[in-house]
Parts: structure tokens; sequence; C-alpha cells
């Protein structure tokens, strides 16, 4: 049998990359043959399709109805849309015509890669359709580092934000509590990987913040670059497209000893991580004020990176865990084309 990884170049980053690469290892494992292509021009040479974008999949869909093609929701993009362009009549419009293709998507994919038992759960509801052809595995695109889980790497009170500047990423509401957080403590300093530098920088302006830095670095340098500083942070509110969320900043941050600043919204990670006492959470509807006095004294407190690591070795475990997902992919996908 051979499989075909349908990826636009557009289509295709730093988390689609390691996903997607993990669905082929557990082709590969089996035996199958696996090719990737950037255009649709060839799917009918192929057994099984997979594509990451709803777009992609109608595509293929509509070349051959009888081909079968597996999608990868990586995110709700109706919702993700509406927000992005701030509900205008427009954006509506366009996130009905994404509704109507999501679910014709998920109706005809002949399994449905999702990333979140909530996810699931809003398709269902939202679709009312029982999408019962589904694989649960979270984003994320990193394994721990144990070398540097190390206090001697570590900046004192150094605080980072790593990522895009999108609405439901909450980089206005992170400076805000940061702001509060220096006010405590002008030794505390805020780096941002990013690689939009102005609209940071404007942002990083408008609260007066002090100690700050931008950089963009290449994926392969931001490991050792995220493992220099003490804290990371993860805001988001109480809003569907986090709830069906898994956030790879939250892998990354963890894989390379940085404790998490998050709030309680991410239904993944209330299920699936216990990171006490190495993070602070908070409701997403904590005062910043509240939140600053709670940061600054974990800051002053110490930490065992040792004792962190075992922590975080137990949470990656049959989550952030290649060979789980991988043996989940074989057992619920594959044996199952084995048997047509």
């Amino acid at each position: 049998m051979k499989i075909l990884f349908y990826l636009p170049a557009k289509a295709v980053n730093d988390a689609t990359i390691y996903y997607t690469d993990l669905i082929k290892r557990a082709f590969v494992n089996s035996s199958y043959e696996v090719a990737t292509h950037q255009t649709a021009d060839h799917v009918n040479d192929f057994d099984l399709v997979v594509t990451i974008r709803v777009r992609d999949f109608v595509k293929v869909y509509f070349k051959n109805r009888n081909l079968r093609i597996v999608n990868w929701h990586q995110g709700i993009g109706p919702e993700e849309y509406s927000m992005l362009n701030k509900y205008t009549f427009s954006a509506k419009c366009i996130s009905w015509a994404f509704s109507v293709a999501e679910k014709m998507v998920l109706q005809n994919s002949y399994c449905n890669f999702l990333v979140s038992d909530s996810m699931l759960k809003h398709y269902r509801a939202k679709y009312n359709i029982k999408l019962e052809n589904h694989l649960i595995i979270p984003c994320y695109n990193k394994n721990l580092k144990p070398s540097f889980f190390n206090e001697n790497l570590k900046k004192e009170s150094s605080y980072v934000y790593a990522g895009t500047l999108f609405s439901w990423q909450c980089f206005e509401k992170t400076v805000a509590l940061y702001q509060k957080i220096e006010a405590k403590n002008p030794k505390a300093s805020l780096t941002i990987f990013t690689k939009e530098k102005e609209e940071a920088k404007a942002i990083l302006h408008k609260y007066d913040i002090k100690n700050f830095d931008i950089q963009y670095v290449s994926l392969e340098q931001l490991d050792e670059e995220l493992s220099k500083f003490k804290y990371g942070f993860i805001l988001r509110e109480k809003h569907i497209i986090n709830r069906v969320s898994t956030p790879t900043k939250m892998n990354s941050y963890l894989s390379v000893g940085l404790m998490p600043i998050y709030t309680d919204v991410i239904d993944s990670f209330e299920q699936h991580l216990n990171l006490s006492p190495y993070s602070i959470k908070f409701k997403s509807d904590a005062s910043l004020d509240d939140m600053a006095n709670t940061i600054h004294a974990h800051n002053l407190s110490p930490v065992d990176y040792q004792k962190f690591y075992q922590i975080c070795e137990q949470n990656f475990k049959e989550y952030y865990d290649d060979s789980f997902n991988i043996s989940k992919i074989e057992k619920e996908l594959i044996d199952g084309l084995k048997t047509i």
C-alpha cells in the first residue's frame, strides 16, 4: 500500500513537521511505502492520502471521491478565522463557508486526527455528528532534554515568551502582567522570541517595560536559548479556541526546564498535566495584581531542578510520548488498513 502526505509549502511549520513525521514513522514501521508531495497532481497513484488542512482535503476529495483520505485538525479553523478578523460580517460569512467544508471533511475522512478530547466534543456538538473515525494526539514537537534542567543555566528572575502574537495568545496581557512583576522586582527581565518584532516592541513600549529583549532565532537554536530562562508565559482567555487546543509552547518550555506560567482554560492540560510545584497556574479571571504577587513569591523560592525533571518525565509519559503515540496510530489506524 502506498501512502501520500500532501503537504503544500504554506501548510508546513515547526509543529506540523513533527506531527506529520510522527504519522509517517508509524506507516514506515509497518512497512508501507511513504511519499511526500507539495501538489495534489499524483494523488490517484496512492492508496491513502494524508492532509493537514481542510482546503487540502477538499482538493484531494474532489479529484477522487473514492480515495481514502486522513486529515489532521490542528485547530478549529472557522472560529480562529472569525477571531483573527475581529468578527466582521465578511469574516462571519467566510467562517460559515469554512464550517461547511470542515463538516464535510469530518464526515468523509477515513480518519480524523484531533488534538484533544475537547476538540472531539466540540465537533460532535457543533455539527451533530457521531465522529467515530478519530484518533487523538496532542500537538508537541520536543522531547525532554535532561542537561537543560540545571540551575546554573538559568538567569535569575528571567521570563520568556516564545511564538506568534495571535490575539488568542494574550501577548498584550502577558506584557501587562510582566509590567507588574518588574515593578516588584527591578532585576526581572523579559525576553521575546518572535518574528513579529515591531509589533512586539510597540506593545512593550506601551507598557513602559524597562528590561526586555526581542529576538528571532532558528528552530535549531531555540532550545538552547530557551533553556537560559526560568519562567515561560502561556496565558490564555476562556474561549473555545483555547479550550480545545494543545499549544506546543507548553511542550517546548517544559522540554528545556522552563516553569510555565499559564491559565487553567486548556482542557487537555487540565486532564493530562500536573506540574506542581514547578508551574504557576491561574484562573483566567485572576487579577493581574494577584498574579504578580504569586509569581514574585514563587520566584523567591528555591527550585530543585532534578525533581522538576522527574515530574516532567512523568507528565510526558503517554502524552508527549513518541513511542506511545506511534503505537496508538499503528493500532487504531494502520491495523484497520491491513484488513482492507
